[in-house]
């Protein structure tokens, strides 16, 4: 008798396993055909994360995404069709791991569709292939930003096929850009044109990238440089034919993108937020979801912002005097110190290398903490690399860019410095955490794993992606890391500073009429921070409204949902343990990350 039992309960056993392995299997291809529909709209995209044709979709490394105005349209409506894909699933019938990615997925794809219902205008799945943007062309996003930036460092080139992809995408340049150019004027003609300034900078940037000959052009010598490493066959014509490519295509390309934008300078005016658009009001209280996954208001965010300026004001205060900067507010005293020649690197290629070997020092001395505090530890390596001057002129300060999925490149944290002055060595070791470890590359690292659907990985949360960075700025200090350097501590107080200051001039610019000159000087005389990282930040905001929201409110939940766990749970609460509940399921939208912190506290309380 207890034979059969026996042998019936393993039969169950197996009954359910197979069951759940079904349920797993067939919940992965459901993920797969919809990563598979995105990429088919946003081929890019597929490059970025270094996925093969196989799991991206057959021949997809070829292709690109066009920017004219049936393009869009057409975007919009795959979207609204993964959606109804996304309501199809039954819940009740995933893993609980599965359900937070599926509920990940729909809350982030209807966020970033919000403001696409709101107005016919901009553009969705812009930067970084999820963003919506309100104008196809800045400075700092749409193709002709995007194009030259994946080609050269995010494409890989390890065979001729491969190549031979490349070179189908380097020839479909002329056409996203006149289709680029034909959503310019349809925008136009709905009342939406970019802020002058934004314009200027834009042009500026263009006529940067065809002052080479199209041999010296770093879309052939990049191509080249891989062609070469690898020992791909058929290197000259393949060079011959990007070169090719380069005189015929992409240099009058652009130079019709410029001669457009010229034209369309004559009717732009300076005003910078987008509360001057069509249903602006609206459109930004959207962007304020899809960037902060909330739905707080602008005026309450305003308030939290200024709150938060004058609370770190007076921390910093008190370090400020204990090193011997007793007068004037907390801003000029920072500018006193911007200016002190102790914390500057020289404008030279010495004073650089010197910045990218203190980066790295900073990063050894963080890492050989992180399994003190993290059971999930990052299992890819991170490096560190100076932005090309020739694509400098269309970033901001410093950004993280994941690994490629098939081993073909590292996390990467890239800095801009062309202007070491604007890089005092106080400011750069929380920099430098905010971007590697415990900060982007740690989380997105984690978020990559193969347990979890790539379309986590694409539809993160901003507001949890921009927040656990910031805290990690903060956890560094925790750390001990801080301890003997109350000047770099400083410089971390003037970093969560400088959130504090986007809250308010990002509603500022956007709901409350500030001028760009208004926030500029706002930031410079609160922070004291340098003109040119003021104007660059400012600018920022102006085309990726609600954006820099995301820090602020994301740090702010996470230590919130952090104070609540050891309050409920004390000597039970273990800080590595919450660290991995936060990240191992991918960027959760702030409400979804409290849902799960809230079941880990009542489930760990026994």
């Amino acid at each position: 008798m207890q034979n059969i039992i026996k042998t019936f309960f393993f039969a169950t056993l197996f009954i359910v396993s197979m069951a759940s392995s079904a349920i797993e299997n067939d919940f992965k291809q459901q993920m797969e055909k919809l990563s598979q529909t995105y990429f088919s709209t946003r081929p890019e995209m597929a490059t970025y994360y270094g996925l093969s044709n196989k799991k991206a979709g057959m021949g997809v490394d070829a292709i690109s995404a066009y920017y004219d105005p049936a393009a869009e349209n057409n975007r919009r409506q795959i979207i609204k069709t993964m959606l109804k894909q996304l309501d199809a699933i039954d819940a009740t019938t995933l893993t609980s791991k599965q359900s937070v990615s599926l509920e990940l997925i729909k809350f982030e794809l209807n966020a970033a569709f919000g403001p696409a219902q709101q107005v016919e205008y901009g553009s969705v799945l812009g930067e970084y292939g999820f963003w919506f943007l309100p104008y196809p062309v800045s400075h700092l996003s749409g193709a002709h930003v995007e194009f030259p930036t994946m080609m050269e460092d995010k494409f890989a080139v390890t065979n001729e096929s491969q190549a031979n992809a490349y070179l189908s995408r380097l020839s479909s340049y002329p056409k996203i850009i006149d289709g680029l150019i034909k959503k310019i004027d349809h925008d136009k003609n709905l009342g939406v044109i970019p802020p002058d300034f934004v314009i200027d900078n834009t042009i500026s940037n263009l006529k940067h990238k065809i002052k080479l000959n199209a041999e010296k052009h770093p879309l052939v010598t990049s191509f080249e440089e891989k062609l070469k490493a690898n020992s791909v066959e058929s290197q000259p014509h393949l060079i011959t034919t990007a070169i090719a490519h380069i005189k015929s295509g992409y240099i009058p390309a652009t130079q019709r993108l410029i001669d457009r934008l010229t034209v369309l300078k004559d009717s732009a005016k300076h005003h910078a937020g987008i509360d001057r658009l069509p249903n602006g009001k609206a459109l930004y209280q959207a962007m304020i979801t899809h960037m902060s996954d909330t739905t707080m208001t602008p005026e309450d965010i305003h308030k939290l912002g200024l709150s938060e300026v004058d609370r770190i004001s007076n921390e910093m205060d008190g370090l400020l005097q204990k090193v011997g900067y007793k007068q004037g507010s907390v801003g000029e005293r920072m500018g006193k110190l911007l200016k002190d020649p102790k914390y500057v690197y020289p404008n030279t290629e010495q004073g650089k290398k010197k910045i990218l070997s203190d980066i790295n020092a900073d990063l050894a001395l963080i890492n050989k903490e992180l399994d003190k505090w993290f059971g999930l530890l990052p299992t890819q390596k991170v490096v560190v690399k100076a932005v090309p001057e020739h694509l400098a002129t269309s970033g901001s300060g410093a950004y993280y860019d994941g690994p490629a999925l098939d081993g073909s490149r590292p996390g990467t944290f890239w800095i801009i410095m062309n202007d070491t002055e604007s890089l005092p060595s106080y400011s750069l070791q929380t920099l430098t955490y905010h971007e590697t470890n415990p900060g982007h590359h740690l989380q997105t690292v984690i978020s990559l794993s193969d347990e979890l659907p790539i379309l986590n990985a694409i539809f993160y949360s901003n507001a949890a992606g921009e927040g656990w960075a910031l805290y990690a700025e903060r956890l560094a200090f925790e750390m001990g890391i801080y301890q003997n350097d109350p000047v770099d501590d400083i410089g971390r107080l003037q970093a969560e500073l400088h959130r504090a200051v986007r809250l308010v001039v990002d509603t500022g610019m956007h709901a409350f009429g500030w001028s760009r000159e208004k926030a500029i000087d706002y930031s410079i005389k609160t922070e004291g921070i340098h003109m040119d990282e003021a104007v660059g930040e400012i600018e920022r905001y102006a085309v990726w409204p609600g954006q820099a929201l995301g820090y602020k409110l994301g740090e702010l939940k996470i230590r919130y949902l952090r104070e609540k766990a050891k309050k409920a749970l004390g000597e039970k609460f273990d800080i590595r343990t919450f660290h991995d509940r936060i990240l191992e399921d991918g960027t959760l939208p702030l409400n979804l990350m409290e849902k799960k912190i809230n079941r880990w506290i009542k489930s760990s309380q026994g």
